[in-house]
């Protein structure tokens, strides 16, 4: 069966957490990330991370978890300001870089419920996490990745049943196909659990899923939702990505006030 492109439910995150991943150094953002952190880059006259908690406060998560490393004297601050509306939040410093792996590992005492949404602060979309969250749910699935076609970054394989076979691939074998992942996941509590078995405090959340596909597991599912007629999606890690949310901004009046 494939993989079935569906539009965006409503409802909230009250039975688990949400976690805003923001740690990291911004890069290929320079020279904007010099003086502040990645979180903190305005697009459309709004921080990344103000896009963030105004879209997701309405789907009321029962616990709000952000991490930071760079700058993370500054995000904690505007954190602390500007996290209102939400039931409990939880600001994670990095002394040292965790890495997205180690970051999900480090919450994963914190986390309540039955289920971590966790979204890239880089990410600038209109696609709601409950997109994915209740068949995640009803598959009893390890993590839930929503995936789109998107060829500049396609390189998840997908088999026909929605199942994540491999990372980092250039070519899916027969019958499958390759998919870019948004930036958002459901992550179960036995994905959080086998994360605080790691002993190393930093590492990369991707090649530990393929260590798990190698190991042979199946529960690994891909939500696929069309960013090219249903929903918007940018990832702006780049001047020149920030450059193109911002003239989309512009030329759709509305679309600032609708995303994450």
């Amino acid at each position: 069966m494939a993989s079935k492109i569906i539009t965006s439910p409503r409802g909230s995150l009250a039975g688990g957490s949400l976690m805003i991943l923001a740690a990291g150094f911004g890069t290929r953002l320079r020279p904007l990330t010099g003086k502040m952190p990645k979180a903190l880059v305005p697009v459309g006259g709004r921080p990344l991370m103000r896009l963030c908690l105004d879209y997701f406060r309405s789907f009321r998560p029962g616990l709000l978890l952000v991490n930071g490393h760079h700058y993370a004297d500054q995000l904690a601050a505007f954190l602390n300001a500007e996290v209102v509306g939400y039931r409990r939040f939880r600001f994670l410093r990095e002394p040292e870089i965790l890495d997205t792996g180690g970051a999900l590992r480090n919450a994963a005492p914190l986390v309540e419920g039955d289920f971590l949404v966790t979204v890239n602060v880089d990410v600038v979309s209109d696609i709601s996490p409950l997109t994915a969250l209740a068949g995640h749910l009803r598959r009893r699935a390890l993590i839930t990745m929503v995936l789109h076609d998107h060829p500049r970054y396609n390189q998840v394989e997908v088999d026909a049943d929605g199942r994540i076979v491999a990372f980092g691939r250039s070519r899916p074998r027969p019958g499958n196909r390759l998919l870019a992942y948004t930036g958002i996941q459901v992550c179960s509590p036995t994905l959080l659990c086998l994360l605080r078995r790691r002993r190393r405090p930093a590492f990369p959340l991707i090649p530990f899923y393929q260590q798990l596909l190698d190991s042979g597991r199946r529960d690994l599912l891909a939500q696929v939702v069309d960013t090219r007629r249903g929903f918007y999606w940018r990832d702006v890690g780049t001047l020149r990505d920030l450059a193109a949310c911002e003239a989309d901004f512009a030329a759709r009046p509305g679309l600032s006030a609708a995303v994450f």
